[in-house]
Formats: C-alpha cells, structure tokens, sequence
C-alpha cells in the first residue's frame, strides 16, 4: 500500500511550526489559527500558503520537507532513524511575522454548525487560569 504523504499548508519547500516557550508544546502552522496547549502562541498561514503571521513567546521552526518527507519514506525497522533537514527561522524574516496578541485576527473554520472562536475563548480563558496557578504555587513554594 502507497501512501501519499502531504506536508504543510501548502505542500511547498518548508513546513513552518512555533515552538512554544510557555509550555513547550510544537503547533504545525496551517490555514487556519492554531495554538500550542497552554493557548500563549499561536498563528496560521496566510492566504498565499507561504507567510505566515505568529504571535506570543514562540520560536518558529521550519523543516524542509522534501528532506523530511524522504526520511519518513525511508523509516528503518531497526536501529537509527533517518536525519531530515530542520532550522530554527530568524527573529526577522519575511515569509513568518512575528506580531503582538492584540493586533492578531484569528482565522477560524466553521464545521458542522460549530462555533471554533468559543472554544478558542474557552482554550484562551483555561490558559489564563493555569498560568496563574502556576505563579500562585510558586510565591508558596519558599514556604513549605
């Protein structure tokens, strides 16, 4: 059995991902806004499928995929996996920009009559709750 193996959100030379540096989780960007799981970053591709807007404290991740696409296709059954080509983007590039959270309009999709913008709030609003447990266990943890 042959499987085709489409990467990106445009099946172009690069997959472009964030790195997020709140709770270090790894989101494929895509056509519509993704976020990591702590909901801090966060961003999609634009309309060309090449630029792509991002923002809060992330650190974008590119693979090039025809690399990426020969080490799955050539997955070992034993021993050392295949390398395939990854680099970290620069703080300033043209095709990934980085934008503050206020100026960011998310793209949604809207599938079978669900709203995505309120679980978006929902994830947002869940996000804000863990980080401040997160600083409240840490003023009391000298204290214990």
């Amino acid at each position: 059995m042959v499987t085709k193996l489409i990467i990106g959100a445009n099946n172009k030379t690069q997959m472009k991902l964030l790195f997020c540096n709140t709770c270090g989780d790894i989101v494929k960007l895509g056509k519509t806004t993704r976020t990591c799981q702590c909901g801090s970053c966060g961003g999609h591709y634009r309309e060309d499928g090449v630029n792509a807007i991002y923002y809060g404290p992330a650190i974008p991740i590119g693979f090039h995929n025809s690399s990426f696409t020969e080490a799955i296709s050539n997955q070992p059954e034993y021993g050392s996996g295949l390398d395939y080509k990854a680099f970290v983007i620069p703080k300033v590039c043209p095709t990934m920009v980085h934008i503050d959270f206020s100026d960011y309009v998310a793209v949604h999709d809207y599938t079978d009559g669900f709203v995505v913008e309120e679980m978006y709030d929902d994830m947002m609003e869940e996000a804000e709750l863990q980080k401040k447990k997160i600083k409240l266990k840490n003023v009391f943890k000298d204290e214990e």
